[in-house]
């Protein structure tokens, strides 16, 4: 053999291992758990996002980068893919890191043959391992948005907390949408088409929730990071939705996540955290949040006699039995006080002022609630089915000094069970039923008998059933009719007997009132950009209060339920840049109405009382209007949003006459036999929202919001007394400008810090709330008297604070 032979040999030999590991073959990760990616509410069209997905040796998402896509998709993709599992890639026997790169394909909802919650399959492709600088193929997965129902506006979480004005919360995002208008501005008590905030219902997950938002100007008592997304319906809700007269605002936690996150806030008035986990490879997951104010100590900056202070909690605890079975701990509650602090002039033995005795603080209102509900979901081959038990406890104190003071309790139980079922591929049904026990009772030393009377201790049971079809009947028209019935009881507690001569009417041998609810909504797609929607429904609920409080709950049953027949028809545009036109047309009759801006103040509209029952007085009105909402998604670059109300809120009165023989009304007035029908106290003529933000880039985005509406009516009067025509006049208009301003920064890996400022009413507006009127003493001829303005304000909150999350 040749030397250069030999020497070729030699070479080959040392080479043979180093040959044979290049040819050892290269496993790509295989996909294990895609995860739950959700289409994006609120948003609209399909849409593609492209990642660059990290596979870790352990099979774990090590980094995510976003080659392609648009907002609010790219959010939802990457909330999503953080929670992917594979099996790593490996070269011959050893794991390997690999680099993949993933197509995420949103669709928009579809009617019936899509589930109402659905998992993608997971990719059905396998990524690879490349060297740097090439490019692997994208893999695709394929993602279906939830069916929308028919009437409602939904609002994703992630959308609202980016709202000027709304301070990241996304319940308090319910006053930037058509037919709604606060009380007072800022004030989170809603008149929704003409409907007073105490026939408003409250869910979350399907619990309703007494109280929605803290005292004042607090926040909502539901952490903003546990939201998915909040569901608003103004009218002709589906027929799950029962026991009020009024619209529903529908909140949706989040799924248990599959991978540990937490995030928290610090701002000027409090502080929130929240942090989840899966533990048990995954089988369960554990969830802890909960805001604290520390606005006591600011209040007492500036009214050293006064304190404020709230605080929430949510829990969640889900375990996985099976693949198709899961129970789960649902725990939230809320705490809200305002204190004053007892004073007291002191004198000498002469009567003369030698100070003031300072006391110790007392509720002045005080209030807290605690919810549990416990579930089991089971999902059966055409469906879901869960069953559940709810326990509450809530009260209520006010007082007007550490020695007087009054207070309300009450205790619940409720047992429910829903479901539904796919009959067939245009089909689908989804039924209930609950049984709910409340019992009522005054805190020890609480007495009296307008406060016997109108709150009597006493157990209330409710029981109700509803169903209803999701029916496909062409490609182009979605009906679902729909039945609801409930059963009201109230009896006295055992041992009770209310005095006084405004007795409720309920009894210890009890009172029952049936309640049938038919409800129809249809969606008919006229043009694929234009889309026909109608909804009618029948709604009722027991006695309520003008807004609403733990605990304290009117005991009338016998004097019958509100009831509210709601109508509307709209249209739903689909305009260019994404954004969604929304026109609806609506007709709200009310009967029986507990309103008691209407039957307590006295203004025209009625003759005060002297006892306190004007608060279960009931009437009648109607609002009927158009509504107008045009919207582009808020996590957009640029975007905008436009929501414009025009109505009229009545109630019907007898009025007031004055017969002449008392110049200040005592003695004088009298009621007419003949009934009129006045715009209603809080009737505002025109509602607007102007919304307009933008990312500025480099993690900065800035966000404007113009509210304004009309003035409420009040009466022309004659001598202190008003006359007809009632409610005749108007207040000021009242707008504000709230702004937000945001810098973001990446950390924690996939995580983020942010620097939030905001502000509400940054111009410094005063609201009109009242007018007061003189009289120049004149008896003859009687003039008119001179009415001005009664403003209150400036109502205006800033906000600054750090967010992070990870």
């Amino acid at each position: 053999m040749s030397k250069r032979r030999l020497w070729a040999l030699t070479f080959a030999l040392a080479l043979a291992p180093r040959a044979a590991a290049a040819q050892t073959e290269t496993t790509p990760p295989n996909a294990v758990d895609s995860g739950h990616v959700v289409y994006p509410p609120g948003a609209h069209g399909d849409a593609k996002v492209v990642l660059d997905l990290v596979i870790e040796k352990d099979g774990g998402i090590g980094d995510v980068a976003v080659v392609d896509g648009d907002e609010p998709f790219v959010s939802a993709a990457l909330a999503a893919a953080r929670a992917w599992t594979f099996t790593p890639a490996r070269r011959g026997d050893l794991r390997v890191s690999a680099r993949v790169r993933m197509l995420v394909v949103f669709h928009p909802p579809v009617a019936v043959p899509t589930p109402e919650r659905s998992s993608p399959p997971a990719p059905s492709a396998s990524g690879t391992s490349v060297p740097s600088g090439t490019e692997p193929p994208a893999q695709e997965i394929q993602v279906r948005g939830v069916r929308s129902e028919i009437g409602e506006t939904q609002l994703g979480g992630a959308e609202v907390r980016q709202m000027p004005g709304a301070f990241g919360d996304a319940f308090r995002a319910i006053e930037a949408l058509p037919g709604v208008t606060p009380i007072v501005s800022g004030l989170p008590f809603f008149f929704v088409r003409g409907a007073p905030p105490g026939n408003v219902g409250y869910f979350l997950d399907g619990v309703p929730v007494p109280l929605l938002y803290h005292l004042a100007l607090g926040p909502s008592v539901i952490h903003p990071g546990l939201i998915d997304q909040v569901d608003f319906f103004a009218g002709g809700y589906p027929a799950r939705y029962g026991r009020f007269a009024g619209g529903i605002l529908d909140g949706e936690t989040l799924p248990p996540a599959s991978r540990p996150h937490a995030e928290g806030n610090v701002r000027l008035f409090d502080a929130g955290a929240l942090v989840e986990t899966p533990l048990l490879d995954d089988r369960m997951t554990v969830l802890v949040a909960g805001r604290y104010s520390y606005t006591a100590a600011l209040v007492q900056l500036f009214a050293p006699n006064t304190r404020v202070s709230y605080w929430d909690y949510q829990a969640r605890v889900m375990y996985r039995l099976t693949p198709k079975d899961r129970v789960s701990i649902f725990a939230f509650g809320s705490f809200d006080e305002i204190d004053n602090r007892d004073q007291q002039t002191v004198y000498d033995q002469a009567g003369d002022v030698t100070g003031q005795s300072v006391g110790p603080f007392y509720p002045v209102f005080k209030t807290e609630f605690h919810r549990v509900d416990v579930r089991y979901d089971h999902d059966t081959p055409r469906g879901h089915l869960r069953v559940a038990a709810t326990l509450g406890v809530e009260d209520s104190i006010a007082g007007s000094s550490a020695t007087q003071q009054t207070g309300v309790a009450a205790s619940s139980v409720r047992l429910r069970a829903e479901g539904d079922e796919r009959l067939s591929p245009d089909m689908k049904l989804r039924y209930g039923a609950d049984v709910l026990l409340y019992h009522y009772s005054l805190e020890p030393g609480t007495s009296g008998q307008d406060l016997e009377a109108l709150y009597p201790q006493r157990n209330d049971v409710m029981i109700g059933a509803y169903g209803d079809v999701i029916w496909k009947a062409s490609p182009r028209v979605e009906v679902v009719p729909g039945f609801r019935t409930d059963v009201f009881t109230s009896r006295l507690a055992p041992g009770n007997t209310p005095a006084g001569p405004n007795v409720s009417g309920v009894s210890t041998s009890g009172t029952a009132t049936l309640a049938p609810e038919p409800r129809v909504a249809t969606r008919v797609q006229a043009t694929p950009k234009v889309t026909w929607v109608s909804t009618f429904g029948v709604a009722h609920q027991p006695p309520s209060l003008l807004v609403p409080i733990p605990g304290l709950t009117l005991g009338s049953l016998a004097t019958g339920l509100q009831t509210s027949l709601q109508a509307s028809q709209g249209a739903e545009v689909e305009l260019p840049l994404d954004f969604k036109l929304t026109s609806t047309l609506f007709l709200h009759d009310y009967l029986g109405l507990n309103d008691a801006t209407a039957t307590c103040l006295g203004n025209g509209t009625s003759i005060p009382n002297a006892s306190n029952d004007c608060l279960a007085q009931q009437v009648s009105g109607r609002a009927y209007g158009v509504e107008l909402l045009a919207r582009r998604d808020l996590t957009k670059r640029i975007t905008g949003w436009v929501s414009y109300t025009l109505s009229r809120s009545t109630r019907e009165t007898h009025g007031v006459i004055f017969n002449g023989t008392s110049p200040n009304g005592t003695g004088g007035v009298s009621s007419s036999n003949t009934l009129q029908e006045i715009p209603a106290e809080f009737d505002r003529t025109h509602v607007l929202n102007v919304l307009g933000a933008i990312d500025l880039g480099r993690g900065w985005r800035a966000g404007a919001r113009v509210f304004l509406y009309t003035g409420r009516p009040y009466s022309p009067s004659v001598q202190g007394i008003p006359v007809p025509p009632f409610n005749s006049e108007r207040l000021p208009t009242f707008y504000r400008l709230d702004v937000r301003l945001e810098k973001r920064w990446r950390a924690f890996g996939n995580g983020y810090i942010a620097f939030v400022v905001e502000g509400m009413n940054v111009t410094l507006t005063k609201e009109a709330i009242a007018a007061q009127c003189n009289s120049d003493g004149t008896l003859f001829p009687l003039k008119y008297d001179t009415c001005k303005p009664e403003y209150i304000g400036p109502v205006s909150v800033p906000s600054i604070g750090v967010e992070a999350g990870m």
